[in-house]
């Protein structure tokens, strides 16, 4: 690929992750207040269930308190993504801020799926015993999806300390040019 082709790639992925910065909290926050059913499934827990009867205002704002500690790594995430691809549509492949970009991006999604499984976790748990009484599970598994996102979130992780490793090696080898 050209590295004009990359920057206008990383151009449309910057308007992209923009515009689903803005539109996936609104989305959570409209169903949060307004929605009258879910099906929720989460990394290493069981699928849950919501009727309309489940929906209390105290419900709704254990949803709303899930909600924001998800998409506040998600978030931290898209904006370091965001910034790489920024610093990619200028051509700047290895500045600083692409890098820390990167790395914020790495780090976010790693504790996005620890989120998804150990609040869920919790969540899954409040959840039953609001719906059954007096019967506490917690119910925790590890899956083939869960080890499937932990090594890419890894793997992303790793990338992105090679990613700092090369630039620092650039800058070096810059110095001596």
């Amino acid at each position: 690929m050209s590295p004009r082709a990359i920057s206008t790639l990383a151009r449309s992925l910057s308007i992209f992750l923009v515009i689903a910065s803005v539109l996936i909290p609104a989305m959570i926050f409209a169903f949060v207040t307004f929605g009258d059913s879910l099906e929720l499934s989460l990394l290493g827990n069981a699928d849950v269930e919501l009727q309309k009867d489940d929906f209390t205002p105290v419900m709704r704002a254990i949803l709303g308190l899930f909600a924001i500690g998800y998409l506040t790594p998600l978030l931290v995430g898209f904006m370091g993504l965001k910034q790489t691809f920024d610093e990619a549509a200028q051509a700047r492949w290895l500045s600083e801020k692409s890098v820390a970009g990167f790395q914020r991006f790495a780090w976010a999604n790693l504790a996005l799926i620890c989120y998804e499984v150990f609040g869920g976790a919790f969540l899954v748990t409040y959840i039953r015993l609001q719906q059954i009484p007096n019967q506490i599970s917690f119910m925790f598994g590890l899956t083939t999806e869960f080890f499937t996102a932990l090594f890419i979130a890894l793997a992303i992780l790793v990338v992105a300390h090679i990613f700092a490793a090369g630039k620092t090696a650039y800058e070096e080898n810059q110095s001596f040019v």
